[in-house]
């Protein structure tokens, strides 16, 4: 699926505009660091360009499905933003499973993203009704007036329940059928998804998120009942990553490699505006500080396609490497979900998959300190872009918002919007988590390809 050059060329505009290509003039001294290679850094990284790029990625192209037109678009304003840098770019395109993607769309002319169930209904053509909530749905006594109707329900605990729930409904003669995602055990609300039936069903079948699911009650009660089910059946898709190499100012056959990298995708009708824009944002904005800088090592910024669909961007890139060009990798920082406002997640943790330290560890951590930044602390996740590096004996850390809920079992906070409509700019974007995360990761990151950093020991 390739983007029309009138489709690049507005991206590039748009970033233009939103002030992310350009140097911007050094910050007033923030008396952060003494550290003459912090202050490079700390003075010159803005959250408020960072998150222009989060506006253009979550607000103007919205949501970007792993192979759909939404994760190409954000690839190629990624792309030119990097070139108006005055960087080379790569794309590395790779291929991903189907889609199947629901629409619907209401009487004010509103329309949501939802999964759709390959074995459901797959049809361009409208399926038009009235939609109607059923509570449970467990018994044909629920479904007395769903005959002609679309059935909005919440999804029961298990597959083997909401296939049930269909089947029921079906019979009943319900046009269409809308599961509502659950709350997730540690209260997050519930992502859009694709519904497992066992067997082909006559009707469209959606699976919605938690917030759809209630956002769709409140129209039912507010007498907009009318709604309108489209399908779409995408096959044959590609991803790709996007990469842009800045290399060592004095090149050897030692010169070691340093990686940045964040995905550009999100998951099906969310708007990954903390999950992962935030990321790709704050690579961006550090690629822009670190044009105008000498690094005694290669610096590559990466942006990841398809994290969400099961790390396939940075899976396919690892597999890619050869066996010495992984020997030669240094570290690598991946950034998900570093601008949070949710206010449970208190710090910004870097995560690796075992909970070992590492370079990349060691080297934010030591800049928190030197910034006297309390917000970094060491973690352990396995559930990012880190993790096909760690796999392959690469050094690499996760750095996200996060909080402590236990500490025996271990039990993170995370916000409850992830995974939804509401990852929005202003429902879940923090400037100042933005700019702690842009100073600290900016700082470790140039002390490492500024100069060697001893092992851990």
């Amino acid at each position: 699926m390739k983007t029309t050059s009138k489709v690049i060329a507005s991206l590039l505009a748009a970033s233009l505009a939103f002030g992310s290509a350009g140097y911007a003039a050094e910050k007033v001294d923030t008396g952060k660091s003494e550290s003459s290679q912090d202050r490079k850094i700390v003075a010159r990284v803005e959250a408020e360009r960072a998150i222009g790029h989060v506006k253009y990625l979550s607000e103007i192209i919205g949501t970007r499905p792993g192979g759909l037109d939404g994760e190409h678009n954000a690839a190629a304003y990624v792309a030119k933003t990097l070139k108006s840098y005055g960087y080379d770019v790569e794309y590395q395109y790779f291929p991903v499973a189907d889609q199947f993607i629901a629409n619907v769309r209401l009487a004010d002319g509103k329309v949501w993203e939802m999964g759709a169930a390959p074995n459901g209904s797959i049809s361009e053509k409208s399926v038009k009704g009235e939609i109607i909530f059923v509570p449970e749905g467990k018994n044909a006594k629920d479904f007395s007036n769903a005959a002609g109707k679309i059935v909005l329900m919440p999804r029961g605990a298990t597959v083997s329940d909401y296939r049930a729930q269909v089947k029921l409904a079906e019979e009943a003669g319900a046009k269409g059928v809308i599961l509502q995602s659950l709350i997730g055990g540690r209260g997050n609300y519930g992502q859009a998804f694709n519904p497992n039936l066992s067997q082909k069903v006559g009707i469209p079948v959606y699976g919605a998120s938690y917030i759809h699911g209630q956002w769709l009650k409140e129209e039912i009660a507010k007498g907009n009942k009318e709604v309108a089910l489209t399908a779409k059946h995408y096959s044959n898709l590609q991803s790709v990553n996007v990469i842009a190499t800045k290399q060592a100012k004095t090149k050897s056959h030692e010169t070691k490699e340093v990686i940045l990298g964040a995905h550009h995708d999100s998951v099906v009708g969310a708007p990954g505006a903390n999950d992962n824009a935030s990321g790709i944002g704050l690579m961006l904005e550090l690629a822009r500080v670190y044009k105008g800088y000498n690094t005694d090592k290669d610096l590559k910024f990466i942006s990841f396609g398809s994290e969400e669909r099961g790390l396939l961007g940075s899976t396919h890139y690892v597999d890619q490497l050869s066996k010495e060009e992984k020997k030669n990798i240094e570290a690598v920082f991946v950034p998900d979900m570093v601008a949070t406002n949710y206010d449970k997640a208190k710090n910004l943790y870097a995560m690796t998959v075992d909970g070992s330290r590492n370079t990349v560890t060691e080297s934010t951590m030591s800049a928190g300190a030197r910034l006297g930044n309390s917000d970094i602390l060491p973690g352990t996740f396995g559930s990012s872009d880190h993790v096909p590096f760690h796999r392959a004996g690469i050094p690499a850390a996760l750095f996200i918002w996060m909080g402590v809920d236990s500490w025996e079992p271990l039990v993170y906070h995370i916000e409850k919007v992830y995974h939804t409509p509401q990852d929005t700019i202003a429902d879940n974007v923090s400037p100042e988590r933005m700019q702690s995360a842009l100073d600290i990761i900016g700082s470790g990151l140039f002390d490492v390809v500024r100069k060697d950093v001893p092992p851990v020991k």
